[in-house]
């Protein structure tokens, strides 16, 4: 199935895959993800708080959420983004209009400055939610690179993990209603299951691994990355 999006200015027609979520498999078809971006005071503790609080997932009807704590090439201290998985984009966006969070509960809000919430779309979804310690990019592709792109990562996925890093994968969205913050780019997401084992990516890669071609052949189809952050991610609620 196609679905048209309106980014910088290009009306570009796109095909969206699967949502695989093991934790919910009634997320099978077109998923999405919304997000929240705060400063945190004490970002052990506000991600203790919110994960106390399923009732609030429970409300938007999330079946999925966690949060990446950005721990590298942060935009501003205490950088966190909480998440949420949706079975689809209409979901989502309803889900996000149960929920104000610039009217969050004063314990809450004090916790935290609310920065920008928006919509993901998967266009290389996740083979998997399973979040971990994570590279975020901010990148700019054309149009017409796009499909290339993405037969590019998805090979290169499939290649690192032949190559004995079996909890790496890609995933890449599109934003909506992300305002000024993702307007006109998309978000990479390369994820392993911990910093040592991403690490490891990285030294076979300057080692000479033969999957890198697959991973220059990607970075050769970006025409600007705008940011570059790791991030450790967790995931504490899962829809019964």
């Amino acid at each position: 199935m196609k679905i048209r999006f309106l980014l910088a200015s290009l009306t570009i027609s796109l095909a969206i895959p699967a949502l695989a979520d093991d934790h919910a498999e009634s997320a099978q078809g077109n998923g999405a993800f919304t997000t929240l971006f705060v400063a945190a005071k004490d970002p052990e503790s506000y991600v203790k708080s919110v994960a106390s609080n399923p009732a609030l997932f429970e409300m938007i009807g999330a079946q999925a959420a966690g949060y990446c704590e950005t721990i590298s090439g942060r935009d501003y201290t205490g950088q966190i983004m909480i998440w949420n998985a949706f079975p689809s984009v209409s979901s989502a966006i309803i889900g996000a209009s149960k929920y104000d969070p610039s009217k969050a509960p004063a314990d809450m809000a004090s916790q935290r400055d609310f920065k920008y919430g928006t919509t993901w779309i998967p266009l290389k979804p996740f083979p998997r939610l399973d979040p971990g310690y994570e590279r975020a990019m901010r990148i700019k592709i054309s149009p017409a690179n796009m499909p290339s792109f993405i037969a590019a990562i998805t090979k290169m996925e499939a290649e690192v993990i032949a190559a004995g890093h079996d909890t790496f994968m890609n995933g890449l969205f599109v934003a909506i209603g992300g305002g000024a913050h993702e307007a006109g780019t998309y978000y990479l997401k390369s994820i392993t299951s911990s910093v040592e084992t991403h690490g490891a990516v990285f030294d076979d890669y300057l080692s000479g691994a033969a999957w890198g071609a697959s991973y220059n052949e990607a970075v050769a189809l970006i025409d600007e990355v705008v940011n570059d952050q790791f991030e450790q991610c967790e995931q504490f609620y899962s829809a019964e």
